[in-house]
C-alpha cells in the first residue's frame, strides 16, 4: 500500500520515571497506579480503590464515558471512567468498573496517574497542528480537522499536552501542541438477498448470500440483520487508498457509504468463480453467526453495523482497519494473498477472517466503551510490571559490542525542511539498556488467533477446519500453533528462534529515544530472557505477533488438558465438550472488562475476573487459573 513517507514508530508507548533495582526497572515513587482489583484481591483492598475511584469521579478527574448493561449477567453493570486533569482527557488513564445490582463494585481495572503538572493551556490550535503535520509528513487530515487535545504520558515520568490526529496515511499520531513535532505514532491497521454458490480456494462449493442488481449479482448479503458487503479492489492500489481513506478525508457521517455498486464484488450468474470472493463473503457470514449465536454480540460492534471487506487488495497481508478509516468509517477487512507457498493462495480461509473479525470486536467494543479512538494502548511502564532492564551490554550477529551509552541507530526523520539523518540513542538507567514490547498489542492479536480458531470449531460439522493451528488450513506454512507454539519458527530466516509459550521468554527490544525524554521506539534488536537474539532489517516493531501465542496457548491448556513444555505446570482443561465454556471467559474479558491501557498481565487478571463472574467455584475458573499460571501470567 502506497503511504506517506514517515518515520516508523511503534504503536502507543507511555511509561514512568526509571529507577535502577537488581532485575527490574522501576520508579521510587511512581506516578502511574496499575490497578487489578478483582476476585483475586481482598474485599478491604477493593474498597479502598473504590472509594479512590468515588472520590476522583466526585471531582471530575474521573469522567464516566460508558455505562452498559452486562451482556450475560442480569443486574450487572459496566462502567468506564477516564481520568482528566484540568478537564482534560488523560491519554490512556482510566478504570473499568463492576457493579452488581445493588451498586456494589464487584472488579476494577486500569490505570491512574498521579501528580501531573502540566500547562493545560496549547500554544497551537487543532487545525495549526494538523497543518504542520501534513507539510511535514505528506498526508491529508479531514476537511474540518479532527484533533483531539489530550495529556499524553511520557517515559520520564512527565507528561505532555498533545493533539491526536489521524491522517490519511492510515496512522494516528500524537503531536506536541506547543511546538507540532510528533511525539509518538500509532497504526490504525492491525495486519493479518439471494442466495449463490461458488467454489472457495480448496474447491468446496460455498452458498453466498448475495442481492440481485440488474444483470448482475453483487457480493451483499441481506439475509442476516448486519448487512454484509465484500468489495473488490480489482488488484488495484489506488481503488484500495480511495477505500479505505476517501470517507476520513471528505469527513462524512460515519456509516455514510463511499463505496459505490462498480466497488462490490460481483458475478453475471450468480456462479462465483473468484475464489478469494467467495471464501472472504462466505466465511465473513460464518463469523458473523458464531458471534451472533455463541456470544449475542450481533456484526462487528455488536449492534448490527453494516460488515465491510475489501478482498483482492494486492498486498501479501490481511488486515483490519480501525475507524475513522474503512469506505463507511467504520473500519473495514482487507484480504490479500498469501506470500509463502503461491500468489494464488488468497488469504481468506476462516481462520483468517475471523482473526480479521475478531481485531474488529475488539476495536469497537474497546472504543465504545472506554473512549480510546486508537483501543487498546500499550502499558510500556513498571507500574504494569512490562518494562524491565537488560544488560548494559552485548555483541550482535555482527561482532559489534554495543553498550548502553554508546548505542545509536541511524534513522531517516522527516521534518518541514525535509529528510534528515538522525542518530538515535538508546534509553538507559545506570548504564543498562531498558528493554520493552508492545503488550496491549500482542494481547490483541493473541485473542484474533483464539477466536479465529474458536469459529471453525463452531462449524465443524459444516467442514471447517478445527485444529488451533493459524493458516493450518492452507498450503501456506502455519503461521502460529495454540497446541505447541515453541515448534513453529518466528521466520524462515531464524529457524532457530520460535514463538514463546511463558511470559519470561517474550520477546524484547532495548528502546531508543526519538526526542529525548518524550519519544521512545523499539530498536531492530530482538532480546529474550534479557539476552540479545538476532537483529531485524528494521526498528519499529513490537513483536505483537510474536508473544501473541503466550495467551493463546493458555487458551488451548484451559480446553484440552497438558503439561506446560516450559514452565512444567499441569493443566486440567475443561475438555472440547466444555469448550464454550473458556470461549465465553476470553470474549467477556475483552468486551466487558478490558481498560484500555493493558498489557498481558492485565489482560490476564482480566480474564481471571470474567471466569469468576460467569463460573465461581467452577471447573472452568479453576482451568483458566492453571492456564494462565502455566503460561507465567
Amino acid at each position: 500500500m502506497r503511504t506517506a513517507p514517515r518515520l516508523a514508530i511503534a504503536s502507543t508507548l507511555i511509561g514512568v520515571a526509571l529507577m535502577v533495582t537488581e532485575q527490574d526497572a522501576t520508579s521510587q515513587e511512581s506516578a502511574v497506579l496499575s490497578v487489578a482489583a478483582g476476585a483475586a484481591a481482598g474485599v478491604d483492598e477493593l474498597r479502598q480503590w473504590d472509594a479512590t475511584v468515588d472520590g476522583m469521579a466526585r471531582t471530575g478527574d474521573l469522567v464516566v464515558m460508558s455505562r452498559l448493561g452486562d451482556a450475560s449477567l442480569e443486574e450487572r453493570t459496566h462502567e468506564y471512567l477516564a481520568q482528566h486533569f484540568a478537564g482534560i482527557p488523560v491519554f490512556g488513564g482510566g478504570l473499568s468498573r463492576q457493579l452488581d445490582g445493588a451498586g456494589v463494585t464487584l472488579s476494577l481495572f486500569g490505570t491512574l496517574h498521579q501528580g501531573i503538572d502540566l500547562n493545560t493551556v496549547p500554544a497551537l490550535s487543532g487545525t495549526q497542528v494538523a497543518a504542520l503535520l501534513e507539510e511535514s509528513h505528506g498526508g491529508e487530515i479531514v476537511a474540518g480537522a479532527r484533533p483531539s487535545l489530550g495529556i499524553l504520558p511520557l517515559l520520564d515520568g512527565s507528561y505532555a499536552l498533545a493533539y491526536l490526529v489521524p491522517m490519511s496515511d492510515q496512522h494516528h499520531y500524537f503531536a506536541d501542541a506547543n511546538d507540532g513535532h510528533v511525539i509518538q505514532t500509532v497504526d490504525a491497521r492491525r495486519s493479518q438477498s439471494a442466495i449463490g454458490a461458488g467454489a472457495g480456494y480448496d474447491g468446496d462449493r460455498k452458498k453466498l448470500g448475495t442481492t440481485r442488481s440488474g444483470d448482475r449479482f453483487e457480493a451483499h448479503d441481506r439475509t442476516r440483520p448486519g448487512e454484509i458487503v465484500t468489495l473488490d479492489a480489482r488488484f488495484n492500489p489506488d481503488r484500495l487508498d480511495r477505500l479505505l481513506e476517501k470517507h476520513f478525508i471528505e469527513e462524512l457521517p460515519e456509516g455514510e457509504p463511499i463505496w459505490t455498486a462498480d466497488d462490490v464484488a460481483a458475478d453475471a450468474d450468480n456462479e462465483w468463480d473468484d475464489a478469494a470472493i467467495v471464501d472472504a463473503h462466505a466465511h465473513t457470514g460464518w463469523t458473523y453467526d458464531y458471534f451472533a449465536q455463541q456470544h449475542g454480540w450481533e456484526g462487528l460492534d455488536g449492534e448490527n453495523g453494516r460488515i465491510l471487506s475489501i478482498a483482492n487488495i494486492g498486498i501479501r497481508n490481511a488486515f483490519f482497519i480501525y475507524p475513522p478509516f474503512g469506505p463507511e468509517g467504520t473500519g473495514a477487512m482487507g484480504y490479500g494473498r498469501g506470500e509463502f507457498a503461491t500468489d494464488e493462495e488468497p488469504w481468506t480461509n476462516l481462520d483468517t477472517v475471523g482473526h480479521e473479525m475478531m481485531h474488529g470486536v475488539v476495536a469497537h467494543a474497546v472504543i465504545e466503551r472506554t473512549g480510546s479512538p486508537i483501543g487498546l494502548i500499550n502499558d510500556l511502564s513498571t507500574a504494569g510490571g512490562t518494562l524491565r532492564l537488560g544488560p548494559r551490554s552485548f555483541t550482535d550477529r555482527a561482532g559489534r559490542t554495543r553498550t548502553c551509552e554508546t548505542t545509536s541507530i541511524a534513522a531517516t526523520r522527516f521534518t518541514p525542511a525535509g529528510p534528515q539523518e538522525v542518530e538515535l540513542p538508546a534509553v538507559c538507567v545506570d548504564g543498562s539498556f531498558v528493554l520493552g514490547s508492545a503488550q496491549a498489542d500482542a494481547a490483541d492479536e493473541g485473542l484474533a488467533d483464539i477466536f479465529g480458531e474458536a469459529v471453525g470449531f463452531f462449524h465443524e460439522d459444516a467442514g471447517a477446519s478445527a485444529d488451533y493451528l493459524s493458516e493450518g488450513d492452507q498450503e501456506l506454512p502455519v503461521l502460529r500453533s495454540l497446541i505447541d507454539p515453541r515448534s513453529v519458527p518466528l521466520s524462515p530466516r531464524f529457524p532457530q528462534y520460535v514463538y514463546p509459550d511463558a511470559y519470561s521468554d517474550r520477546y524484547e527490544f532495548p528502546l531508543l529515544w526519538v526526542v529525548e525524554g518524550k519519544t521512545v521506539v523499539y530498536s531492530q534488536f530482538v532480546f529474550q530472557n534479557r539476552q540479545y537474539a538476532l537483529t531485524l532489517s528494521r526498528f519499529g516493531y513490537g513483536a505483537q505477533h510474536w508473544n501473541s501465542t503466550i495467551l493463546s496457548h493458555a487458551f488451548y491448556l484451559a480446553i484440552e488438558s497438558g503439561t506446560h513444555r516450559t514452565s512444567g505446570v499441569t493443566v486440567e482443561g475443561v475438555g472440547g465438550a466444555n469448550r464454550v465454556e473458556i470461549e465465553r471467559i476470553f470474549f467477556r474479558a475483552i468486551t466487558e472488562l478490558m481498560p484500555a491501557r493493558a498489557s498481558l498481565p492485565i489482560a490476564a487478571a482480566v480474564i481471571r475476573q470474567a471466569a469468576a463472574d460467569l463460573f465461581q467455584g467452577g471447573e472452568a475458573q479453576r482451568a483458566i487459573d492453571q492456564a494462565l499460571r502455566a503460561v507465567g501470567l
